[in-house]
């Protein structure tokens, strides 16, 4: 983690702030012993004209993930009160 970097393990060299493009080649993971080149960048694609994205209210801006937990969420929710006014009767 950048924020963090490794010098709060011991033996840690690994400064706060510092990249992972910056990191030395014989770097390894803290945690599992990986090496540097075991590692690849995840990027996560926002879909949409890039000029679009600020504007809306935050929905050009979210990912499909978030999209589909918002239209899901939405319609469980319903169903919860759907079924519970149902049961009033």
């Amino acid at each position: 983690d950048i924020e963090k970097g490794d010098s709060m393990i011991i033996g840690g060299m690994i400064k706060p702030g510092t990249p992972f493009a910056e990191l030395p080649s014989n770097w390894r993971c803290p945690t599992c012993r990986a090496s540097k080149d075991s590692f690849k960048e995840v990027t996560e694609e926002i879909p949409g004209f890039e000029v679009n994205q600020g504007y809306g209210l935050g929905g050009n801006s979210m990912t499909a993930g978030q999209k589909n937990t918002i239209i899901f969420g939405g319609l469980g929710i319903f169903f919860v009160l759907f079924l519970a006014g149902y049961g009033l009767s």
